[in-house]
């Protein structure tokens, strides 16, 4: 996929539309990228012995569920803050922008579901580690 939207891309070089598929280019080589790690690493977690995952945590755990919900909070006023333009404004090229905004809703509606996720398995691992 990777290479068709490059040759997308190059089509449209000097096209405002065209950094659209740059970003996705970005986006899709750092999904390509981040699965392969999560892979590699759930390879290397099965191997441990203790397998609770919670092996070197330094941070205490208020402390990361604290910056979890300080993101979490900062994720969602960007979402406002992009429907608000998105509604109050006529843009020039106004399907370009809307995209745009609406992609960049989507990605922290993305981020806050990983945020949630990141949350639970916080609460789980030391638990975990607790008992």
């Amino acid at each position: 996929m990777v290479d068709d939207y490059r040759a997308l891309a190059e089509m449209l070089d000097g096209v405002p539309v065209g950094r659209l598929i740059d970003w996705v280019v970005i986006e899709e080589e750092a999904h390509r990228t981040l699965l392969s790690n999560i892979i590699q690493s759930l390879k290397q977690t099965a191997k441990k012995v203790s397998g609770d995952g919670a092996d070197g945590v330094a941070i205490e755990r208020e402390t990361m569920l604290y910056w979890v919900k300080r993101i979490s909070l900062k994720e969602q006023t960007l979402v406002t803050v992009c429907r608000s333009l998105k509604s109050q404004a006529c843009w020039e090229n106004g399907n370009l922008v809307e995209a745009l905004l609406d992609a960049l809703v989507m990605d922290s509606e993305k981020h806050q579901r990983f945020l949630s996720a990141v949350e639970k398995t916080i609460e789980n691992l030391l638990m975990s580690r607790l008992q």
